[in-house]
């Protein structure tokens, strides 16, 4: 018999290592486009929809995950994920073709949504509240080790043997994966589930809803940099996209089983620390859009050396994890997270100045200053979102929590775009050629400063909701910053 700690311990590296292998499977994915472009003599606009198709099943799906995870169980949804991610894999390997390839990547972002709703919300229903600062902080930890391996391995994978290998590699990856899930893993308690016997007992509507309103919405990000943000087109769908969201909502509201659970925002603090996560993220995501391009367009050096500089981020990140997550059990984690927003915001204003010196290491010094303080606000808004949850609603929580995060993403890529080809050329409509900037210096320092000055904006954003959080613990006394 195992102790409890111990007992936690395993628990949380089961979780973890979905997290860690949603994020390996992302990334590796990413840097063999081009090598699949190649293989099926396609252009870009086809290549990303391999992304855009795996995004668009995550995103829309993972409120509805959640809420099925709070009715069936946790334990059987979480291993009932790693299959349907196993068999997305192995049919993306097997493809002869561009579509039976997005085809299979909209199967294996089905699994990868049920892995991710169900994640967070397992930690907060199986470890004590007093450490899961300590849990979500090996989460957040595994998550950046697969970010970290992801863009060598998959590069080394598609480079050096085949594509197919990189999407077949989960295939092993995801069996352990489910050995230690059915091994580790509580049973699950879930005296809701009754209600899933029970044709009525489910919000069919309401997920149909939300998926076809965040999938619209999605759309309209990925298409109004192409067409322009005026077009026609991305109006309608816009407009299509606000009214799906208007119905969602009114009908959750009067439905007897909701999906999304909307007593849950009416929680200040709950809202708030989801809107801080939002502002992060989308930091996050366009920092890793457009920082690539200024390594090579500005700074001169090849897609392999940008890989290991990029490093610099995810290496912090690993190392300082566990600490974090351990201090924001034991210090007020709201007066954490405004200070590691605050930390943020002047290293990425810093950074808007600094870019122009020579050499890279104002961008190592950015990419380690900026992993240092998203480490001491991750773990510790993770947290506090999970624990304002209502009880019996951490799997609502945690896809809700998730779709925050992968729409913010979305959106932190559009701003930095946006910003980025309007500071260049002073119109967004079809983006820029960056070929044609690379002896524009002056150009090109400006639309990078610019972009970051706004990432700067977004920490300042997310500091403020973060100030803006009352968390109720254990004794039910308020804290505040």
């Amino acid at each position: 018999m195992i102790r409890e700690s111990q007992r936690d311990y395993m628990i949380v590296l089961s979780i973890a290592f979905a997290s860690f292998l949603a994020r390996l499977n992302l990334y590796t994915v990413n840097v063999s486009l081009p090598t699949i472009s190649r293989a099926f003599n396609i252009g870009t606009s086809e290549a990303s929809q391999i992304v855009t198709a795996y995004l668009v099943v995550i995103t829309g799906t993972l409120i509805l995950f959640g809420k099925l995870g709070d009715k069936l169980g946790f334990k059987d949804l979480f291993i009932i994920g790693y299959i349907v991610f196993i068999l997305g894999s192995l049919l993306c390997g097997l493809s002869q073709g561009i579509y039976s390839l997005i085809a299979s990547r909209f199967l294996q972002g089905l699994g990868s949504s049920i892995l991710l709703a169900t994640s967070f919300a397992m930690i907060a229903q199986t470890i004590p509240r007093e450490k899961l600062g300590w849990a979500f902080g090996i989460n957040a930890t595994a998550t950046a080790i697969g970010v970290a391996a992801g863009a060598p391995l998959g590069g080394i994978i598609a480079g050096y043997f085949s594509w197919r290998l990189v999407f077949l590699i989960n295939i092993p990856l995801g069996v352990i994966a489910i050995f230690f899930a059915l091994r580790y893993l509580p049973s699950s308690n879930t005296p809701q589930s009754k209600a899933m016997t029970n044709p009525g007992g489910f919000d069919i509507l309401g997920a149909i809803l939300s998926f076809s309103a965040l999938s619209v919405l999605l759309y309209v990000i990925n298409e109004g940099s192409k067409r322009g943000w005026t077009s026609p087109t991305v109006l309608m769908f816009a407009v299509a996209s606000v009214l799906l969201f208007i119905c969602f909502v009114l009908w959750e509201k009067q439905c007897a089983n909701p999906l999304l659970d909307t007593g849950m925002l009416k929680s200040g603090g709950f809202v708030f620390a989801l809107l801080a996560t939002t502002m992060a993220y989308m930091l996050i995501a366009g920092n890793s859009f457009l920082l690539p391009f200024f390594l090579e367009l500005v700074k001169g050096i090849n897609s392999a050396q940008t890989g290991m500089v990029l490093l610099t981020y995810s290496l912090i990140y690993v190392f300082v994890s566990p600490y974090a997550g351990k201090l924001s059990d034991r210090t007020n984690p709201v007066r954490m997270c405004a200070i590691a927003m605050l930390s943020g915001a002047v290293n990425t204003f810093v950074f808007a100045y600094t870019m122009r010196l020579s050499g890279i290491v104002p961008v190592i010094v950015f990419l380690g200053w900026l992993g240092f303080s998203y480490v001491f606000f991750l773990s510790p808004i993770n947290s506090l979102v999970m624990g304002l949850a209502p009880k019996g609603k951490e799997g609502a929580a945690s896809g809700l929590l998730n779709t925050a995060i992968n729409l913010s993403m979305v959106f932190g890529v559009a701003v930095f775009e946006l910003i980025f080809s309007q500071s260049l050329s002073g119109s967004a409509q079809g983006g820029i050629n960056l070929n044609d900037l690379r002896g524009s210096q002056v150009l090109l320092y400006r639309g990078f400063s610019y972009s970051y000055v706004a990432g700067g904006l977004m920490c300042l954003a997310a500091m403020a909701f973060s100030i803006m959080v009352k968390q109720r613990p254990r004794n039910n006394k308020i804290i505040t910053l």
